[in-house]
């Protein structure tokens, strides 16, 4: 049994885990990005958790890396981390294997990560074309078609979060953790009956998640109206590639069951019945490990 790492950079936290061949997280630990950063050597400090990682795991030969952000044609340079600036502009690889001679790297926009993590390591049948979207921090998108990864014309198609929605904002702005916030506090102000958001000093994504489940009414209408943006996008994505099946995946996908209604109505309002018919929408499986499972992942595709 091979084994890999995984390594997951995002905006709150590096993760980094051991992963096999069959996809099972054998070990993981995570350093937070803010302390990458308040370092002031951003590159060097990430550089530096690898090299701790790889003496203590000596038989790891192959990492993968998934980044939030474009990157090069050749998968070997980062270009733009619009929440990560430190790392945008890097020969990665050339930087990793200068220092860790003997290693195979490969990194991956984080999302495309994920979604080959999904074919491989899910534990269920994938069909050769599907896309995923990642509610998060950001939003994030990758398609497979016919079993690959659909790259574009210059390696980064997909940027789903940066589809401009009907306010003349982005999709991100409006439905990434940010916008979401910002829009409770906006509906929070204009409405005049309880709301339990009035019982917090601090409003996160977590917050929103909770007081819907516990059956506020005010975070539920702001999930359906989660669920409209987010349905827009997904049709927009359907009527270019005719792909019609969606894994949806990232950590506000806790609030799926608020969230799916307002989808599936704009769905249903702007698809034909030969894009509606077919629709297979689900969440994805590998939750908050599938960061480190996807970049692992890009290990074994290479191995295949």
């Amino acid at each position: 049994m091979q084994i890999f790492t995984g390594i997951d950079i995002g905006g709150s936290n590096v993760k980094i885990g051991l992963v096999d061949s069959e996809g099972n997280l054998l070990e993981k630990k995570k350093v937070k990005t803010a302390k990458l950063r308040d370092s002031g050597r951003f590159v060097e400090g990430l550089l530096d958790v690898v090299g701790d990682w790889l003496v203590d795991h000596p038989k790891v030969k192959q990492m993968g890396i998934g980044v939030p952000g474009t990157i090069s044609k050749n998968r070997r340079s980062t270009i733009e981390l619009p929440n990560i600036t430190e790392l945008s502009h890097i020969n990665l690889v050339d930087r990793l294997e200068k220092r860790f001679p003997g290693i195979e790297f490969y990194i991956e926009n984080d999302a495309s990560a994920a979604a080959i993590g999904e074919y491989h390591f899910s534990g269920r049948k994938m069909p050769d074309n599907f896309v995923l979207v990642t509610l998060g921090t950001g939003i994030g998108g990758a398609a497979v078609l016919n079993r690959k990864i659909f790259k574009g014309g210059d390696g980064n198609a997909m940027e789903i979060g940066h589809i401009i929605s009907g306010n003349a904002r982005t999709i991100e702005e409006n439905i990434g953790k940010a916008g979401l916030t910002q829009k409770a506090l906006e509906m929070m102000q204009a409405h005049q009956g309880f709301t339990a958001l009035r019982d917090y000093e601090k409003i996160d994504d977590d917050v929103l998640i909770d007081t819907a489940v516990a059956g506020d009414e005010l975070t539920r209408q702001l999930f359906d109206w989660f669920g409209q943006v987010l349905g827009q996008a997904m049709v927009s994505t359907i009527l270019l590639l005719d792909v019609k099946t969606f894994l949806i995946g990232g950590g506000v996908a806790k609030a799926w069951p608020y969230i799916e209604a307002g989808m599936m109505a704009s769905l249903k309002h702007y698809l034909t019945p030969y894009y509606f018919d077919k629709l297979d929408i689900k969440l994805a499986k590998l939750g908050n490990n599938a960061g480190i499972l996807g970049a692992a992942a890009l290990c074994f595709k290479h191995k295949e």
